[in-house]
């Protein structure tokens, strides 16, 4: 995938030579002090590592080649950081080459999520892949626009393969992705958008089983989420082959004369009991509300959040046991980061082996709350959040971990010095000491 992506960005450049094309670039630096180890929960979380949990100082610099011709446009971008407070500190933040007609979007290399409702969603509206790892490297195709059925009706679509290069118990695992995506369209003023999305784990060479099914049978059988057969391995004899996972997602938007809102419900599946709702009201309940015309508040989010029904222990499909797997050790992570939903608990100094798993809690009820608006040209955010964390059905925790996260960013953009900002955050906690911080954030576009 490295000798691809390098091959078409050669090519790329060397097509850009001759035409008219657009060069931009950012550099932005922060710094932030806590009266604790650790720096407040907002100011790291969901940033694709851009910030760590110890994180004081970090920096980005980025690039971003454009170009646009008709109804076709082509991006490629690189970036990398520096910050301290991790493993790595120096590491690349986006490499990828990007098409874009009205109909096909394909993306080589590793892109960051694009950042959905100013950042207020505290999943960015995606309950498997949030945005708290890193851009994970590989090959989507999806669609540009989506495809119109009639007046009423279109359709949303993407399928992608991804490689997770890190170092984790079952290394050189594939991701497999895909979903569709139902667009209703009533009138102007209403929509509805049906969506299913799927993940799967595959392939790898694992320390307990060896090497693991790959090539196409193997494909095939995750493509369509089917049994093994003939692996040798007795867990995917047992269930499917690599480690699933899905959500449905339900939304709809409606407008009134005083705003517009959005009502949503991402409802996740790990196996049969999930896809056939056994484990509801898990998910995100989400509602979020954009005011109509110029005020102070731009738009209000508030989710509610939950993984503590699993299915539940009485059914031999419960225990689902989010983002953990009894193959892939190291589960739905990337470099011991969480991909998805940020409430479930990793421990990254647990030694990860056929017993052991990181994931120390996935069971939790959250209620969330983001508001973002101007005033007199500075752009405030503010998130506040209440967090109950179970542990697992397995080794619950003896005392339920209650924790209060809030967060407040202040940023004012200049016309020719760049962007100037102030984050703070201060969090609680019944098992724990207050954690109490903040900092100054600068950014230069050119």
């Amino acid at each position: 995938m490295k000798k691809l992506l390098l091959v078409l960005t050669l090519l790329s450049v060397s097509n850009l030579q001759s035409q008219e094309f657009v060069f931009s670039g950012e550099v932005a630096v922060s710094g932030i002090i806590s009266n604790q180890e650790e720096i407040p929960f907002w100011i790291y979380t969901n940033t694709g590592t851009a910030r760590g949990n110890k994180t004081n100082f970090n920096s980005t610099v980025s690039s971003l080649v454009y170009y646009s011709k008709e109804n076709v446009q082509l991006r490629l971008a690189v970036s990398g950081f520096y910050r301290d407070g991790l493993e790595e500190e120096f590491q690349r933040r986006e490499i990828y080459l990007e098409f874009q007609n009205r109909w096909l979007k394909a993306t080589l290399g590793a892109k960051e999520r694009e950042e959905k409702v100013m950042g207020l969603s505290a999943t960015n509206q995606n309950f498997l892949w949030s945005g708290n790892a890193r851009a994970i490297p590989g090959l989507i195709l999806e669609a540009g626009d989506p495809i119109i059925l009639s007046p009423t009706f279109a359709l949303d679509w993407g399928i992608g393969h991804y490689e997770l290069n890190d170092d984790r118990y079952v290394p050189d695992v594939n991701i497999h992705y895909k979903r569709l995506g139902l667009i209703v369209t009533f009138n102007e003023n209403s929509q509805l958008k049906a969506q299913i999305q799927h993940f799967a784990q595959w392939g790898g060479s694992s320390p307990d089983y060896g090497d693991l099914p790959t090539g196409f049978k193997a494909f095939s059988n995750v493509f369509f989420a089917l049994k093994a057969v003939e692996t040798g391995t007795e867990p995917f004899n047992l269930n499917r082959v690599g480690n699933h996972l899905g959500t449905y997602l339900v939304d709809y938007e409606f407008g009134t004369s005083h705003g517009r809102f959005s009502v949503y419900h991402e409802h996740p599946f790990e196996d049969a009991s999930g896809t056939r709702l056994d484990n509801f009201p898990d998910g995100v309940w989400g509602l979020q509300y954009t005011p109509q015309g110029e005020g102070i508040i731009k738009t209000v989010l508030y989710e509610y959040l939950d993984t503590s029904d699993q299915s539940g222990v009485s059914v031999a499909s419960g225990f689902d046991g989010y983002f953990g797997n009894n193959v892939y050790r190291s589960g739905w992570s990337y470099e011991k980061h969480v991909i998805g939903i940020p409430f479930i608990v990793y421990d990254r100094t647990v030694v990860q082996n056929s017993i052991n798993s990181p994931y120390v809690s996935n069971r939790s009820r959250v209620h969330h709350l983001g508001v973002a608006g101007t005033v007199r040209g500075v752009d405030w955010k503010l998130k506040t959040t209440l967090a109950q964390y179970l542990g697992t059905y397995r080794n619950p925790y003896e005392t339920t971990l209650n924790t209060w996260y809030n967060y407040l960013s202040l940023a004012y953009k200049t016309e020719s010095y760049g962007t100037f900002a102030i984050v703070s955050g201060v969090d609680f906690s019944n098992l724990s000491e207050t954690i109490a911080g903040g900092g100054i954030e600068y950014s230069f576009n050119f």
